[in-house]
């Protein structure tokens, strides 16, 4: 039988994974807001007037602030979703034991929503070329981010690693 230690590391990095979550919630907050403000001005001839306060919003087209928001939407949630399913990870690791059954699907998951960002993140091009004037003649450029790909192959690799490795210990403790 193993003594399972606590790794200082990782419940460093769990810790500092919740703080992010909390930068990235209250960031997106902010950034909607703005963007949402620089919209409504930009629709209402470049200045928008709330009590105590004036927007102005000179020479920006709608459909830049409505890509802003686009861009927002795919990605501030998809970022805080693999945040917190990171730090599930690293707090079963700053327990001593990252090899539980919950690990592998959480990778998955990870996995999932970074190739879901991706796509939305093409989708989301395709659909402001098609249908948004962005105020310009040049259109938005679709690029593909390979990292981003290598990273859920890697992803699903590792989430293969920890399923298999789970299994071994299962196995390992009905072993007499």
């Amino acid at each position: 039988m193993t003594i399972r230690q606590h790794n200082s590391m990782a419940a460093f990095l769990s810790g500092l994974m919740q703080v992010v979550i909390w930068i990235a919630i209250l960031s997106g907050i902010i950034a909607f807001i703005l963007i949402g403000v620089g919209l409504i001005g930009s629709l209402n001839g470049g200045v928008m007037r709330v009590p105590g306060m004036e927007a102005y919003v000179e020479g920006v087209a709608p459909g830049q602030f409505i890509a802003g928001l686009a861009g927002l939407a795919v990605f501030a949630p998809g970022i805080i979703y693999v945040c917190i399913q990171l730090r599930s990870i690293l707090s079963t690791l700053a327990n001593g034991d990252p090899f539980v059954p919950e690990n592998g699907p959480r990778l998955t998951r990870i996995a999932l929503a970074i190739g879901a960002i991706e796509l939305a993140r093409y989708l989301t091009v395709i659909l402001l070329n098609a249908f948004v004037d962005l105020g310009s003649d040049q259109p938005l450029r679709l690029s593909i981010n390979l990292a981003a790909w290598a990273a859920v192959i890697a992803l699903f690799v590792l989430a293969q690693v920890f399923r298999e490795g789970t299994r071994l210990r299962e196995e390992e403790k009905m072993t007499i």
